[in-house]
């Protein structure tokens, strides 16, 4: 059930933030940034303000938006994969730390017997 809902968070945030991304180039909030504004006065590059507000790096922006979408439908459409392959991980790390207990059950009982057979001779056998 928690791999359900992690894959439906999952689609649900590429697709928020794919549309966030598809429009907010383009409306007035990339021209009026606040922190846009500070961050260039900080820095002393106004050149940086300048970039940011070309049509190419806005177009850019929108397209990492599209490939956000198309994510999210690609998760849809495989949803029941994105699922299995969520339960195999989990499945996977359980069983390596299976193993890793048992590794550390057999290198504890070696050591235990190498160190019973390293008795000096004079040592008398204990009951």
């Amino acid at each position: 059930m928690s791999a359900r809902i992690t894959v439906i968070v999952y689609i649900l945030i590429c697709f928020e933030l794919g549309i966030l991304l598809l429009f907010l180039p383009w409306s007035p909030y990339w021209n009026d940034n606040f922190f846009l504004y500070f961050i260039t006065g900080k820095l002393n590059a106004p050149g940086l303000l300048t970039f940011l507000k070309h049509p190419a790096v806005r177009g850019a922006v929108t397209g990492l938006g599209v490939l956000n979408i198309l994510a999210g439908l690609y998760d849809i459409f495989k949803f029941r994969d994105s699922v299995r392959a969520l339960l195999n991980v989990g499945d996977a790390s359980a069983q390596e730390i299976k193993l890793e207990e048992v590794k550390e059950n057999t290198v504890e009982t070696a050591q235990a017997s190498a160190l019973s057979d390293q008795r000096p001779p004079s040592f008398p056998p204990q009951s």
